[in-house]
């Protein structure tokens, strides 16, 4: 389970992070990413509530996962990125930014790492090429989330130090 870091919930905080709690904060976090064009480019056009629906499960999963179940991280993962992010009708783009890879050569450049997706259509989301400063916003928004839905200190910090655990996972960085 490289893809997500469950992080056991402290038994006297669960009643704090019922389900309710949790799909308010998912509503709106997303509510937020897509209404801020600095990632908003990233989301399909498919309604909101189809978008958010498979993150819901993930988070849910990665939340309440008892110790002794096992969970298929990769199929919540494809249903989440296949949701939001892939791109079943995108017309195919005659340029690309892995188009001008060749002037690195011709410059000196470094070849960049190739991102390794944690599912098949995460791979949709990486041809974007999201870095750092997205992840910066993706957190924000979680933070402003979690005030916005007046979250409990502990269910706030166990949600945002799982988002600081997948950074390099979701930005393509983990290792093969």
């Amino acid at each position: 389970m490289n893809a997500v870091h469950a992080l056991p919930l402290q038994p006297e905080f669960a009643p704090l992070a019922n389900e309710d709690v949790l799909d308010r904060i998912v509503d709106a976090f997303h509510d937020k990413m897509l209404g801020d064009y600095r990632v908003n480019r990233f989301f399909n056009n498919k309604p909101a509530a189809e978008q958010s629906a498979p993150l819901k499960a993930l988070v849910k999963a990665a939340t309440f996962k008892p110790a002794d179940q096992d969970i298929d991280w990769t199929t919540l993962l494809d249903a989440y990125f296949m949701a939001a992010f892939a791109r079943n009708n995108a017309k195919p783009s005659l340029v690309t930014g892995n188009d001008f890879m060749f002037l690195l050569d011709v410059i000196g450049g470094e070849q960049p790492a190739k991102p390794m997706p944690l599912c098949e259509a995460h791979g949709h989301l990486l041809k974007l090429a999201p870095n750092d400063s997205h992840y910066d916003v993706a957190m924000e928004h979680l933070t402003a989330a979690l005030q916005e839905v007046d979250a409990s200190a502990n269910l706030a910090n166990r949600l945002l130090e799982m988002g600081k655990n997948a950074r390099d996972g979701l930005l393509g960085r983990r290792a093969a």
